[in-house]
């Protein structure tokens, strides 16, 4: 019933860019498959937060951009969080609820992660599913107790899940089954460590059964299991995790009421579990205690299991269910059960979705959303009652044009994405980087002309590109072939680029461009000098060319002359200049084709700069591979390194990005570390002076994404009321604060 997915990005920004997905809480970043949930993908101009959806069993909530939510339906037990126990058919506002990154809607109770890294819930708390020590019911927000470094949380029938930034997890609530995974049976009111679990990139709660998702691609199950729901070939309760059977290659997991799903690495899903409406969507309505193929899905970038129905997202901003329809939560405008997946009528642009008790919502890219089915206590948001079997519009929901992801990567200007799918830049504008149809500089925000529907942003040295919602993309700026419209003229409008399909995450280089396809593939466009484009040639393409021999990747990122892809089992594969070892293979040899990064697993992000990379691990720490002069690896030294080297004492990382000679990272709490060069005051901790270990961004909190561009020298953070700071160089105004004057601590970014 709720969903903790993966998320492939670029970084997406980050994480687009992320990516999150959390719980039953889809972000918007793309109709993209992401990094793993609670996993920040850290390539320029991608984001970690978005507005996010999610339906309970009754009732529904929405994060918006500001880090305020908003929910509607069922509230008899105080799940809308507004201090009333009073229905209602549009939405409301949570009481006193800021700074939430996530939110997750479960029976009937509700839970928000927060940017500090903790969590609070509210409504139904007779099993303690609140997480604040008592089985006290609460219309408003409250605390869960003890909880610190959560990166993901999911809520469940009667349970509640977190993801921790160490690869565990922790539960609270009710235990009949196991489902807390602590080996008892006993209900608990605050948080217990699931047993035995570790790098878990992404969590899911659902009716009496929790999963976990693995950072290589596998996942185990806990709790209830009489039809099977854990997926391990036994219809056994299980008190502890246990491998779900013949899984691989899965990059995000949903546990529904007695069923779950996996989304896989190649854009098909696998489901286990009960079977009698044909939730399984394998053709059948007979339980299943191992995961069976769902039938003719293909494409799919998220998955949502609800209670007796599954939905999925398709890379084309479309969406599929399958399994009982009584109410019309198929979305097909019939109430007729299906056993295979169903097209939603009319749903297009749709960046997210989530599939409840008895009805389904999906989020679309400008920041609105639709929900069909069940409507007894006005759970579809739209002022009626009245059950749809078609999607209908969330009445009065409004994201607002906040920032929802920024990209520093260009090297003099800055763009960010906002909540309504269209996006602004600022800085340097020689070249027409900017989008706003002039070549004329600006040190405050301007709108890129014509774009709407984008889900991610990243910017190069002189160049930008953004995903849209369909899973194409538009790039404008200086043109070496790197806008990949087959021309090398400059535009200083967004053009399409030719031929790019499936896209599901975006990355720009100083003069090339890669993108992620929802197969798991990439593609890369422009500049081919040093063999950055991964096609075992070194001849520039105007268009986008298959990056060789690349499978199961979930997030991509463009460098400085070299490329990187991060896999579905926490590996990763770099291509391209490699003079110090930024490849990680152990050698200084170019390689017009990727190579195994030595020595790395359960990464979870991947970031690649000037002349190093950096990946995130699942259990919060980071490694650096490459050029290091100014102690951009961050291991405490100056040497260059040919394989990944542990960034000295960081811990609690939620997110990664490499800039062109330093390197930053988000933290769990809010706040932000960074390494390297300083001549600018790039590292933010109010001096010029380069650092080989990561020294604290001054004055930051409540950060939510980070980027350091690989072609520029400044960082820039969003935050989590869609704001967002910059700091260090400011030659060209990229800092957005309406002056040309550096900054050795962060500033903030005008009129976002």
């Amino acid at each position: 019933m709720t969903l903790s997915f993966v998320r492939r990005s670029r970084i997406f920004s980050v994480l687009f860019a992320v990516m999150v997905m959390v719980g039953g809480a889809l972000t918007a970043a793309s109709p993209a498959l992401s990094a793993p949930a609670g996993a920040v993908d850290a390539q320029p101009g991608a984001a970690s937060v978005r507005p996010a959806i999610s339906t309970g069993d009754l009732h529904s909530c929405a994060l918006l951009a500001n880090g305020t939510a908003q929910c509607w339906g069922y509230n008899g037990s105080g799940q809308l969080g507004n201090n009333t126990t009073t229905n209602s058919p549009i939405p409301v506002v949570v009481s006193g609820l800021a700074s939430a990154v996530a939110i997750s809607s479960g029976g009937s109770h509700s839970c928000a992660l927060l940017a500090n890294g903790t969590a609070k819930c509210w409504g139904y708390n007779g099993s303690g599913e609140l997480g604040n020590g008592t089985t006290t019911q609460s219309s408003i927000p409250v605390v869960v107790s003890g909880l610190v470094t959560a990166v993901a949380i999911s809520t469940g029938g009667s349970h509640s899940c977190a993801l921790l930034a160490n690869g565990t997890a922790e539960c609270w609530g009710y235990n009949n089954s196991g489902q807390l995974g602590n080996n008892t049976t006993t209900n608990s009111s605050i948080p217990v460590v699931v047993s035995g679990l570790a790098s878990a990139v992404a969590i899911s709660a659902g009716g009496s059964q929790s999963c976990g998702l693995l950072a290589n691609g596998t996942a185990k199950c806990w709790g209830n299991n009489s039809s099977g729901q854990l997926g391990n070939n036994t219809t056994t309760n299980s008190s502890i995790p246990v491998v779900v059977s013949s899984l691989v290659n899965a990059v995000a997991i949903s546990a529904g009421g007695s069923h779950s799903c996996a989304l896989l690495a190649n854009g098909t899903a696998k489901c286990w579990g009960y079977n009698a409406s044909g939730q399984l969507g394998n053709n059948t309505t007979t339980n299943s205690s191992i995961p069976v193929v769902v039938s003719g899905l293909a494409s799919a970038v998220a998955i949502s299991a609800g209670g007796s129905h599954s939905c999925a997202l398709l890379a084309n901003g479309t969406a599929k269910c399958w399994g009982y329809n009584f109410s019309g939560q198929l979305g097909n405008n019939t109430t007729t059960n299906s056993s295979i997946p169903v097209v939603v009528s009319g749903l297009s642009n749709a960046v997210a979705i989530s599939a409840g008790g008895s009805s389904s919502c999906a989020l679309l890219a400008n920041g609105t959303a639709k929900c069909w089915g069940d409507n007894l206590s006005g759970q579809l948001g739209n002022n009626t009652t009245t059950d749809s079997s078609i999607p209908v519009v969330v009445s009065g929901l409004s994201s607002g044009a906040a920032a929802v992801a920024i990209s520093a990567g260009g090297e003099r200007n800055t763009c960010a994405l906002l909540a309504n799918g269209t996006a602004e830049c600022w800085g340097d504008n020689y070249w027409g980087q900017l989008g706003n149809n002039t070549t004329t500089n600006s040190s405050i925000p301007v709108v890129v002309s014509g774009l709407s529907n984008a889900v991610a942003i990243s910017t190069g040295a002189a160049h930008s590109c953004a995903l849209l919602a369909n899973g194409t993309a538009k790039c404008w700026g200086e043109n070496w072939g790197n806008l990949g419209n087959n021309t090398t003229t400059d535009s200083s409008i967004p053009v399409v680029v030719s031929g790019l399909v499936n896209a599901v995450a975006i990355s720009a280089g100083p003069r090339y461009s890669c993108a992620l396809l929802a197969n798991g593939t990439a593609k890369c466009w422009g500049e081919n000098y040093f063999g950055n484009l991964g096609n075992n040639t070194t001849t520039d393409s105007l268009i986008p060319v298959v990056v060789s021999g690349l499978s199961n990747a979930v997030a991509i990122s463009a460098g400085g002359s070299h490329s990187c892809a991060l896999l579905a089992n926490g590996t990763a594969k770099c291509w391209g200049n490699n003079f110090s070892g930024q490849l990680g293979n152990n050698k200084l040899t170019n390689s017009l084709k990727p190579v195994v990064v030595s020595g790395l697993a359960s990464a979870v992000a991947i970031s690649a700069g000037g002349s190093h990379s950096c990946a995130l691990l699942a259990d919060g720490t980071a490694k650096c591979w490459g050029y290091n002069l100014s102690g951009q690896l961050g291991n405490g030294t100056f040497a260059d390194a040919k394989i990944p080297v542990a960034v000295s004492g960081l811990s609690n990382t939620v997110a990664i990005s490499t800039g062109g000679s330093h390197s930053c990272a988000l933290l769990a709490d809010g706040t932000a570390k960074c390494w390297g060069d300083n001549f600018s005051g790039q590292l933010g901790n109010r001096t010029t002076t380069p650092s080989s270990i990561p020294v604290v961004v001054s004055g930051l909190a409540s950060a939510v994404a980070i980027s350091a561009g690989a072609a520029g020298y400044h960082s820039c953070a969003l935050l989590a009321d869609g704001t967002a700071k910059c700091w260090g160089y400011n030659g060209s105004g990229q800092l957005g604060n309406n002056t040309t004057t550096n900054s050795s601590i962060p500033v903030v970014v005008s009129g976002i």
